[in-house]
């Protein structure tokens, strides 16, 4: 129902918009791409604090408000951060202040997240397991379904894990986001990066059922 494979080598102003802070880049490249000419890059060159650089968009359809499939394309090097950096949200707009679902890292692993962020403190609920490829294209699936809480992913097609989440103050577990609005893919960096990195993001899809990888192997340009 949204799809975007970066073709046609700029990012249209009338779906896409930047966000980026701190000397952080996102620009369309052709030295790395998973299929065809073009991917995006998001850069860290200049490692800060509680940085971000995201391309994102709040033109989902209506269809995918409540549960969503989603598959991309990544490849991240050298490594992330050892800190919660986030890779992808869908949530409501507001950015910085909405309420999303997220799919990130912390200390080399996947985390899974809902969090509400807002000025007077933050909630929210995580949960981490596997391991995060590095140095090479692997295709990233997520589920993120708002009745109730819930989100998964996969990695080349395989299970990775799921998990709930839950209010810790209302006891809630269903509708904590109030509905996936808007996506964004790049990094948010919670905390300081030792070093530069990259995450390349190519062939983006986002549907009510499962989407499934191109092809086993995606080639390297």
């Amino acid at each position: 129902m949204f799809v975007e494979d970066f073709e046609s080598g700029r990012i249209d102003p009338n779906i896409w918009s930047i966000d980026a802070t701190g000397g952080n880049v996102v620009a369309i490249q052709t030295d790395r791409a998973a299929h065809g000419r073009f991917a995006l890059k998001v850069s860290c060159p200049a490692p800060a604090n509680k940085t971000w650089a995201f391309l994102s968009t709040s033109h989902l359809p209506a269809a995918l408000k409540q549960h969503q499939f989603g598959r991309v394309y990544m490849y991240v090097t050298p490594k992330p951060p050892a800190r919660h950096t986030i890779f992808i949200t869908s949530g409501t707009p507001g950015f910085p202040f909405n309420t999303f679902e997220e799919v990130a890292t912390a200390n080399a692993r996947w985390q899974l997240t809902w969090v509400r962020l807002r000025p007077a403190g933050n909630e929210e609920d995580y949960h981490s397991a596997g391991s995060i490829p590095l140095e090479r294209w692997f295709c990233l699936e997520w589920e993120f379904n708002d009745n109730p809480n819930h989100a998964s992913i996969w990695v080349d097609g395989k299970p990775v894990f799921d998990s709930g989440f839950v209010s810790k103050s209302s006891g809630a577990t269903a509708n904590l986001v109030g509905g996936f609005t808007d996506l964004a893919l790049g990094f948010r960096l919670w905390g300081a990066a030792p070093e530069a990195f990259d995450v390349y993001y190519d062939d983006i899809a986002v549907d009510t059922k499962p989407i499934g990888p191109i092809e086993t192997k995606p080639l390297e340009k």
